[in-house]
C-alpha cells in the first residue's frame, strides 16, 4: 500500500490577553488515496463532525466542570466522539466534558491516562519545563487528567477513536506542542515583533520537526492572521532555494519544499478545521489552554475567593487585571508573567 504522511497544525489562545498561546502539530499516516477532506466520511459513525445532543443543567450549576461531570449520564458513553472545530466542541453546558473526552481520546493514541497535566505538557513541549516550575499558578497546579470525565469514559472514547482509525489504516504517530505562557510569549514577541509572525514561525518550525527525514509529507494549516503569502516565513525555517510557490489566494496558499531527501507540501487554507486532522490539533490546543486557565483562575481565587474567573479575552482581562493589581504587588509577581504585550 502507498502511504503518505500528513501534518496538521492549529492554535488556541491567539486572541486573548491572559493565558497561554498553545500551538499543536499532529503527524498522521494514511493510504495515499484518502486525502484529509474524506476522513470524516470514512470515520463515521464512530466519529462525528456534527454537534452532539447537549445536556441541560440548572442555571446555578452551569460553567463548573465538576457540576457538568455530575450532570452527565454514564450511558452517554455510547454516543459518537465529537471531533470538530474546538470552539464549537467547547460550548454549551457539556462543553468541558466534550472537549476533554475528545482531547484525551486523541492524545490517548500515544499517551496513557490518568496522567498529571504538567507531565503531559513536559512531554509535548520539553521547552516548557522551566515555566511550569517558576510560574506560580502552573507550579501550584497538581491536578491529574481527566479533570471532569470518568476514567472509563476516556478509555471508551480512546478505543472508539483507535478502532475508527485502524479500520481505515489511519494512524496518529506524533503530537508536538508549543506552550507559551505570557512571560514566554512576551520574550518571543520582542524577537518577532508581530504576533502573526510569531505564530507563523513557531507553527512552521513544529511542522519541520515532525516531517519525516525521507519521503513526502503534506502540511495542513489554517490561515495565520488572514495572511495569504507565506514564502518569506517558510524561508526562515527552510532554505529559500528549496521553496516553490504553487498558488496564493484568499482561499488557499500552497507551497512545495523540495529538499534532496524529502518533499513537503504546505497548504494554508481558510477554515482548515473542516478537516478532521486539523480539528484534532485544534482540540488538543484548546484543551491544554483551558486546563491552564483553570490553574490560573484557581490560583488567583485562593487569594481572592470572590474574584470572578476569566477566559482571558481583552475586555474581561482588563477587569481581571484591575482586580488582581494589589495582589501582584503583594506577591511580587511581575506583570509580564500575567499579561501579554500583544
Amino acid at each position: 500500500m502507498d502511504w503518505v504522511h500528513h501534518i496538521a497544525t492549529d492554535e488556541a489562545g491567539y486572541g486573548p490577553t491572559l493565558g497561554p498561546l498553545v500551538i499543536t502539530a499532529t503527524l498522521w499516516s494514511a493510504p495515499r488515496e484518502y486525502p484529509p477532506e474524506v476522513w470524516y466520511s470514512l470515520l463515521a459513525p464512530r466519529i462525528t463532525v456534527a454537534p452532539l445532543r447537549k445536556t441541560r443543567l440548572p442555571n446555578d450549576l452551569r460553567g463548573s466542570p465538576e457540576a457538568i461531570a455530575d450532570g452527565e449520564k454514564k450511558g452517554d458513553q455510547a454516543r459518537p466522539l465529537w471531533i470538530a472545530d474546538s470552539k464549537k466542541v467547547y460550548s454549551g453546558d457539556s462543553g468541558w466534558q466534550n472537549l476533554e473526552r475528545a482531547a484525551l481520546a486523541i492524545l490517548g493514541q500515544i499517551f496513557q491516562f490518568p496522567c498529571e497535566w504538567k507531565n503531559l505538557v513536559r512531554q509535548l513541549d520539553p521547552a516548557a519545563r522551566p515555566w511550569l516550575q517558576i510560574i506560580p499558578w502552573l507550579a501550584a497546579f497538581d491536578r491529574s487528567l481527566p479533570l471532569v470525565c470518568e476514567r472509563g469514559e476516556i478509555e471508551h472514547a480512546t478505543q472508539c477513536l483507535s478502532d475508527a482509525l485502524a479500520g481505515n489504516d489511519f494512524r496518529l504517530e506524533q503530537v508536538r506542542v508549543q506552550f507559551l505562557p505570557a512571560v514566554r510569549f512576551n520574550q518571543l514577541i520582542e524577537r518577532f515583533g508581530k504576533k502573526s509572525d510569531l505564530l507563523s514561525h513557531l507553527t512552521l518550525e513544529l511542522a519541520r520537526q515532525l516531517a519525516p527525514e525521507v519521503g513526502q509529507a503534506h502540511v495542513w494549516s489554517d490561515k495565520h492572521g488572514g495572511r495569504d503569502r507565506y514564502a518569506q516565513h517558510l524561508g526562515t525555517v527552510f532554505s529559500r532555494d528549496c521553496i516553490r510557490v504553487l498558488q496564493e489566494s484568499r482561499e488557499i496558499s500552497e507551497y512545495d519544499i523540495l529538499e534532496p531527501q524529502r518533499n513537503i507540501r504546505f497548504c494554508f487554507r481558510a477554515k482548515a478545521e473542516s478537516y478532521f486532522i486539523v480539528a484534532a490539533s485544534s482540540i488538543v490546543s484548546k484543551y491544554l489552554r483551558e486546563v491552564a486557565m483553570c490553574a490560573f483562575n484557581e490560583y488567583w481565587r485562593r487569594w481572592k475567593p470572590e474574584l470572578r474567573p476569566t477566559a482571558g479575552y481583552p475586555e474581561d482581562a482588563r477587569r481581571f487585571l484591575e482586580e488582581i493589581s494589589p495582589l501582584l504587588e503583594k506577591l511580587g509577581i511581575p506583570p509580564a508573567f500575567v499579561r501579554r504585550l500583544k
